[in-house]
């Protein structure tokens, strides 16, 4: 299964999903030939309407095209079928180009309870989304729901990629606010400045703050690629030192 469940602090990966994670394109492809479903079985799902067609932002990824993807449900592999993401709503939208209603392809908001993942190939690049299924308990600040796991070594780098909703001119409109989390060991950690995210790195803090300004990173703006950096240096940092007991 690739749901994560997270009763504890991190979630546990079996082997076969780490395998995914860490190489994400080869392994899936690996993947497909034991596990390969056909992309025209029913999907199980609600029919997806529009709700922000009169404002001027869309929650949806990519602008609201439609991306090749592969998904994976209850242990299935669907390749080369069309999705999109609502990052208001947490919903996985699949576009059924096998049928026409209205001479539109009907969007399908897939059952959440059965989908494990799904990986976004734009322009070949991978964006490996999960499942995530925290506990609800008062001690908890994770959300259950749909994260793309940007890293993943020692520690791991995954982002909520999620829209708020406010009022313009009497319309609903959606503001693009991702939220960033790193584990190291201790739980996940929203990233919120610099300082706060130095300290999650406990006594490699001075080594990451001089790597960090070495190469220009400023947290608020940091891109993925450069946090994933950070992490796959401070990695190597506790490799070294494991290296040395």
């Amino acid at each position: 299964m690739f749901a994560l469940s997270c009763p504890g602090q991190a979630p546990q990966m079996s082997n076969e999903n780490s395998n995914l994670t860490n190489d994400p394109v080869n392994s899936l492809y690996r993947f497909y030939f034991n596990s390969v479903a056909s992309p025209n079985e029913l999907i199980n799902g609600k029919e997806y309407l529009p709700y922000f067609f009169h404002g001027k932002t869309t929650p949806l990824l990519f602008s609201g095209e439609p991306v090749n993807a592969i998904l994976m449900i209850r242990g299935r592999v669907y390749t080369n079928i069309m999705l999109q993401y609502d990052t208001y709503l947490d919903e996985v939208i699949y576009t059924d180009t096998s049928r026409m209603i209205d001479n539109v392809y009907p969007r399908i908001a897939l059952n959440k309870d059965i989908v494990e993942g799904f990986y976004f190939i734009p322009g070949g690049e991978s964006m490996d989304f999960r499942n995530f299924k925290f506990p609800d308990s008062p001690d908890n600040n994770m959300e259950s729901g749909f994260y793309e796991i940007a890293y993943n070594g020692p520690t791991q780098f995954i982002i909520r990629h999620r829209s708020t909703q406010y009022s313009y001119h009497a319309m609903n409109e959606y503001k693009y606010s991702p939220a960033r989390y790193i584990l190291t060991g201790d739980g996940y950690n929203l990233i919120k400045d610099n300082k706060s995210f130095l300290q999650l790195f406990g006594d490699s803090s001075g080594l990451i703050r001089e790597y960090m300004k070495s190469s220009g990173i400023k947290v608020r703006r940091a891109n993925k690629q450069e946090i994933t950096g950070v992490l796959q240096y401070f990695d190597s940092i506790r490799q070294a030192q494991g290296a040395k007991q």
